[in-house]
């Protein structure tokens, strides 16, 4: 079973927690020695194709880089044409006032953190959540406000 493994890894053709996953089952069934696990975790690791053990992961984040780039170039074109449009009322004598921001909403709802950085909720944050008022007490605020466990100290009500 060493031989087969090895050969496995050595053409790169795996994804690494999987390999991984496997080595250590044929440890745990001794059909192959400590020192053969370590060897070939380590040779796993080190011949690991990102392509193979993450190709989903980077399908996503290929489709996600081209979808970017095509949103950077629309928002680029939007905002040479609003430029324009607002030299072309301004040379009229109009002047063009810069738009107000849109009012945050003071306690928005709360949503759970997704995993994906950065934390929305630092200290100070406000949101309603089962209808009550709550201001975060933390930084990187991961917690659901009035769940069980979740004290003063983390999430606190206002009243």
């Amino acid at each position: 079973m060493y031989e087969i493994v090895r050969n496995v890894i050595k053409s790169k053709r795996y994804a690494l927690d999987d390999m991984l996953k496997k080595i250590d089952t044929l440890w745990v069934q001794n059909d192959i020695t400590e020192e053969q696990r370590k060897e070939l975790v380590a040779l796993a690791q080190a011949n690991a194709d990102p392509e193979q053990s993450n190709a989903p992961l980077q399908t996503q984040i290929n489709e996600l880089a081209k979808q970017q780039s095509t949103l950077r170039e629309t928002v680029t074109a939007l905002s040479a044409t609003v430029q324009k449009i607002k030299e072309t009322v301004e040379s009229g004598g109009t002047v063009v006032p810069e738009p107000e921001p849109e009012p945050q909403e003071e306690y928005p709802a709360w949503e759970p953190y997704n995993g994906i950085p950065p934390v929305k909720w630092q200290t100070g944050s406000k949101c309603t959540h089962s209808s009550k008022k709550w201001e975060s007490m933390v930084d990187n605020n991961v917690w659901e406000p009035g769940a069980f466990g979740v004290g003063p100290e983390i999430w606190k009500e206002v009243v």
